[in-house]
């Protein structure tokens, strides 16, 4: 069932029609999402090899990628996007649904 659920939550990610002139919109917001998803799912691999728990190594990896996610969106591009900033939190939140979903 597990198994199920991943596999209808991947193929709906990419659902929907999508307009020639926000194509770019959606696959720069798609990337801020991948991206924060991966990182976060890293640090929270590293926070348990250092035997720390799923709360702590989540909140942690969560935190640290979204506030590198803003330093890079204020400090970097000069130009915030909070939609960006919104994809990277969403990321880490099903990153972290993903975890207790399959019980890693």
């Amino acid at each position: 069932m597990r198994w199920l659920f991943l596999v209808v939550l991947l193929l709906s990610i990419g659902a929907g029609p999508c307009k020639a002139e926000s194509s770019m919109l959606s696959t720069d917001k798609a990337a801020h999402f991948g991206i924060a998803f991966i990182a976060t799912e890293t640090g929270y691999g590293i926070g348990r090899k250092l035997k720390l728990g799923k709360v702590e190594s989540w909140l942690i990896s969560a935190l640290a990628v979204n506030a590198l996610g803003v330093v890079k969106e204020t400090a970097i591009d000069k130009n915030p996007d909070s939609k960006d900033i919104l994809a990277n939190v969403a990321g880490s939140v099903s990153a972290g649904i993903f975890v207790w979903t399959f019980d890693f």
